[in-house]
C-alpha cells in the first residue's frame, strides 16, 4: 500500500509485455518458447535482482538469465571442471583466480571491481553458494585481457564496459556449450 516504485517482479512482467511484439515476429514456436524461458529464468531470481538497484530492468533480466544459464552449464560440466581444477570449493577457486587477476591482469581486475560495484546489491542478496558461483562467473569473464585493455582503459564508456561484460559472458557460455558438445560427441563415438 502506498508503494510508488514497482517491485522487480512487476518490472519483469512489464518488460515481458514490452517484448511481446518482438515475440510475435519470431518465426518458430521454439524461438518463442526460448524467449519465454529467458523471462522465466530471470523470474527465478526476482527477489535477488530487485536488490541490484539497476535502473535498466532489461539488464537485470539478462543478468538473471545468463546467471541461470551459467549455473546450468556448470552443473553439466561440473565433473570435468572439478577434475581439472582439483578443487570443489568455489570460494578457493575465486580467491586463487582473484589473486592471479590482481597480479597479472590489471584491466581484468578493474572490470571485476566495476562489475562487482554495479551488481553489489545482487551479489550481497544471494545465498553463499550462488554468490560464489556469480563471483566465479565474473572472474572468468575478467580473464579476457586481450579484449579488455582498450575498452576498460577508456573510463568514459560506462555502457561500453557493461556491454563488454555481457558480450564476454555470452562468449564464455558459448565456449562451455561448445566444450560440452565436443565432449558428448567424443563420448558417443566411444560407444
Amino acid at each position: 500500500m502506498g508503494r510508488s516504485i514497482p517491485s522487480f517482479r512487476h518490472l519483469l512482467e512489464i518488460e515481458r509485455l514490452n517484448w511481446s511484439d518482438f515475440k510475435k515476429e519470431l518465426q518458430t514456436k521454439k524461438d518463442k518458447e526460448a524467449l519465454d524461458t529467458v523471462f522465466e529464468n530471470a523470474k527465478l531470481y526476482t527477489s535477488y535482482l530487485g536488490n541490484a538497484s539497476n535502473p535498466i530492468p532489461l539488464e537485470s533480466i539478462i543478468m538473471g538469465c545468463l546467471f541461470h544459464n551459467y549455473k546450468t552449464l556448470l552443473q553439466i560440466d561440473k565433473q570435468e571442471e572439478v577434475e581439472e581444477e582439483g578443487q570443489t570449493d568455489y570460494g578457493d577457486i575465486i580467491k586463487e583466480r582473484l589473486d592471479l587477476l590482481t597480479e597479472s591482469k590489471p584491466q581484468g581486475r578493474l572490470l571485476y571491481d566495476r562489475t562487482c560495484k554495479k551488481w553489489k546489491g545482487l551479489i550481497e542478496a544471494l545465498h553463499k553458494e550462488d554468490r560464489e558461483i556469480l563471483l566465479k562467473m565474473i572472474i572468468d569473464i575478467c580473464h579476457y585481457d586481450e579484449s579488455l585493455d582498450q575498452i576498460v582503459s577508456n573510463g568514459n564508456s560506462k555502457s561500453g564496459i557493461d556491454d563488454l561484460f555481457f558480450l564476454l559472458l555470452i562468449l564464455n557460455q558459448q565456449k562451455l556449450i561448445n566444450s560440452i558438445d565436443i565432449n558428448s560427441t567424443i563420448e558417443s563415438q566411444k560407444i
